[in-house]
């Protein structure tokens, strides 16, 4: 069974989750990151990681997805990145947060990342695969980058935003204050009418992904932890037209 038939075969986004891992752990990973990033703002949209909880905690409570070159760049054309960790001094980095959070990913272990880009799930987004591993790059050769590209292209197919109850995370200070979009709203108002996600996206012509995309966005934007919880503070404040 080839590595796509694995992923179709593959009953839930928890099970994709899992065979990317230990695809990408076969291939040399210590950890893998998925994200998907707006191209226009920058703004991180989810990230699932199989990094460690304490190096994940640092990432979100540093901000560090600012300086984060691979959501800087991500305007950039669709082609693998090498970023080696640990390398960087303090009279050439950009600022004392590139520095820490280079030499915090350093620290912890992850001394080579390999990104790569995809075109995202929504028009306007693009999707990050990043390869994470303890080894220098010098001893990859050209033909293990080209597995862990190939291996890349269909963990960017397979794995999307997460599904509800499933562990992701969150950056809800990107954005504070930033007013709910009109979609945004029109789907509250359907969650809020008792519709499932199935039943919003047929209602709106859309993709069942946009309309976790677009929930998720809204939660964010209202700094809530749960879809009901956005709900009830869109309401409150009256942002919903019913």
């Amino acid at each position: 069974m080839d590595l796509y038939e694995r992923f179709m075969s593959a009953r839930t986004s928890a099970d994709r989750w899992r065979i990317a891992n230990e695809v990408m752990a076969s291939l040399g990973a210590i950890a893998l990151n998925v994200a998907e990033i707006e191209i226009k703002t920058r703004k991180l949209l989810w990230m699932r990681s199989s990094m460690t909880r304490e190096f994940l905690s640092e990432y979100a409570q540093q901000k560090f997805y600012e300086v984060d070159q691979f959501v800087a760049g991500i305007a950039l054309p669709f082609y693998p990145s090498l970023h080696v960790t640990g390398t960087l001094e303090r009279a050439t980095a950009p600022s004392r947060r590139h520095l820490d959070f280079n030499w915090t990913a350093w620290d912890m272990g992850y001394t080579l990342a390999y990104a790569m880009r995809f075109a995202g799930s929504c028009p306007g987004t693009s999707k990050t695969v990043v390869f994470c591993a303890g080894e220098k790059a010098s001893e990859f050769t050209a033909e293990q980058f080209e597995k862990i590209r190939q291996a890349g292209t269909a963990v960017a197919a397979f794995i999307c935003v997460p599904g509800q109850g499933e562990e992701y995370l969150d950056f809800p200070d990107q954005e504070p204050g930033k007013v709910l979009s009109g979609r945004e709203k029109q789907m509250l108002a359907l969650l809020a009418a008792g519709y499932l996600n199935t039943r919003i996206a047929h209602e709106l012509g859309v993709a069942e992904v946009t309309v976790r995309k677009t929930l998720l966005s809204a939660r964010r934007k209202l700094g809530a932890k749960t879809r009901e919880e956005a709900l009830a503070i869109a309401v409150r404040a009256g942002l919903l037209d019913f």
